[in-house]
């Protein structure tokens, strides 16, 4: 056998291979993994915090925000007075450490959940509908009615009453709420409403007419948030 170097191992034609190995790839997936692992820490130290600080949140949301729209809402005077003092009782009770924050958690939940600030919004609709009687049914007034009995048995929530009104809500950039309702009130948009309450309480199994003076007396919404503030404590979160 001739001990000359094949032709196609000399050929200038044939390219020349070299190994670069694995390249940059294992660091990069290696850093990718930390950040990984970095994040779920950084995500999980983040909720051990918030979880143990809920009832100084609890507190900052009541006084900086809850309290003061409320403050700025349609509320009847007298039923604002005792919803406020209710929530200040509150807070300053969380302030004393008087509650732990299973229970500030539970309330605020709660509170969450009730039409506090729409409230008042509701029974401006509904002095318009008796004051036009000539453009609703007899029973549309009850509509309204039937909605509050449905947060009162805690079958309505904010976000059922915020559908409701949305054909008479507008955003307000000028309003601490950020909304108000269309001022004047328009006939075709309210009787809207009144589907809407109609179809809301339906579902919530409210009866569609007053059965007897007693089971029909109209909620005040201080007694309720002040039912949800005792449930919160005794139970906490729903």
């Amino acid at each position: 056998m001739s001990d000359e170097p094949s032709a196609a191992a000399n050929s200038p034609g044939t390219a020349k291979r070299t190994d670069d190995g694995a390249g940059c790839m294992p660091g990069f997936l290696a850093a990718m993994a930390l950040l990984g692992i970095a994040g779920f820490i950084c995500c999980g130290v983040s909720t051990w915090w918030l979880y143990t600080k809920r009832s100084e949140l609890a507190i900052r949301t009541l006084r900086q925000t809850y309290i003061p729209e409320l403050e700025q809402s349609r509320l009847a005077p007298e039923d604002k007075k005792q919803t406020v003092e209710l929530l200040n009782q509150f807070a300053d009770d969380l302030e004393r450490g008087k509650y732990e924050d299973w229970q500030a958690a539970g309330v605020m939940q709660r509170l969450i959940r009730l039409p506090v600030l729409q409230w008042g919004e509701l029974t401006a609709i509904e002095r318009f509908i008796e004051s036009h009687p000539e453009d609703f049914q007899p029973d549309d007034a009850f509509q309204i009615t039937r909605v509050r009995l449905g947060v009162q048995s805690d079958k309505v929530t904010t976000i059922d009453v915020e559908d409701i009104l949305s054909p008479v809500v507008q955003t307000d950039a000028s309003s601490q709420l950020n909304r108000s309702l269309v001022e004047p009130l328009d006939v075709t948009a309210v009787q809207d409403v009144v589907v809407r309450c109609r179809l809301v309480a339906d579902r919530s199994d409210v009866p569609m007419e007053p059965q007897s003076d007693a089971a029909f007396t109209e909620p005040a919404i201080s007694e309720i948030v002040k039912r949800q503030i005792k449930a919160g404590i005794d139970s906490g979160s729903l």
